[in-house]
């Protein structure tokens, strides 16, 4: 992400949002968000499409190469938990006509759903982020009558439209279970985002449930591939 938009760099702003992170104690997204402003774009999003605009050839030859080199849907291999999480909750929405794997601007792309996932309590958002991508999150083993933030008015309270809770990071233990993000590609094709946890953010594992996590029966992605080209 060496790609200059406008004088910057993608990795410069990485860099400006770890230390944003920790001055203020926030979540890398949000500290992103912040470095992006700072660099003069709205939004880290809006840094991206610049750079998408700005190298679109590439970025169609690397799309090319790494469709390419995927290997076949029969071929069965291990996936991250935190990923095969996240496919249990997209495959929810699209059971329950939340969301669609094919693009319409009629679409209502913004949202959440109280759900079941594994036998617990969770939350599932999507928003829409532009160039008919889907961010998608996933909140499990989560109890919202524990959350500090629940029943406050205004922008304190609880809107689910952020990545991770609102909440201080030190009460997450007594609210979630674990969150985990990552982005829904369909434009260019069907698929996650990234490989592995490559691409998975905003991560949080509650220590008593990060075996059960990693033990979770694997999902099948339906409809879509659980790994794809990352977008820069």
């Amino acid at each position: 992400m060496n790609n200059k938009v406008n004088g910057h760099t993608g990795d410069f702003i990485k860099r400006q949002a770890k230390k944003i992170k920790k001055q203020e104690n926030i979540s890398y997204v949000q500290a992103l968000e912040k470095a992006s402003i700072n660099a003069g774009f709205k939004n880290w999003k809006h840094f991206l499409n610049a750079s998408k605009d700005a190298n679109q050839t590439n970025l169609k030859e690397n799309l090319e190469q790494g469709i390419a080199k995927t290997k076949p849907a029969t071929i069965q291999k291990a996936v991250n938990p935190y990923r095969n999480l996240l496919v249990a909750g997209i495959n929810i929405l699209l059971d329950k006509g939340l969301i669609s794997l094919d693009y319409s601007p009629t679409n209502d792309d913004d949202g959440h759903l109280f759900t079941d996932l594994f036998g617990y309590p969770s939350v599932v958002m999507w928003q829409d982020i532009g160039y008919e991508e889907l961010r998608i999150s996933v909140w499990w083993k989560y109890d919202h009558s524990q959350h500090p933030q629940a029943n406050l008015s205004g922008n304190s309270r609880e809107r689910f439209t952020t990545t991770s809770p609102l909440a201080k990071r030190q009460h997450y233990k007594k609210i979630v279970g674990v969150t985990a993000t990552a982005w829904l590609e369909r434009k260019t094709g069907k698929f996650m985002q990234g490989k592995g946890k490559e691409k998975i953010y905003d991560i949080y594992t509650r220590s008593v449930d990060k075996e059960e996590l990693f033990n979770l029966p694997t999902q099948t992605a339906k409809g879509y591939k659980t790994e794809g080209e990352f977008f820069i």
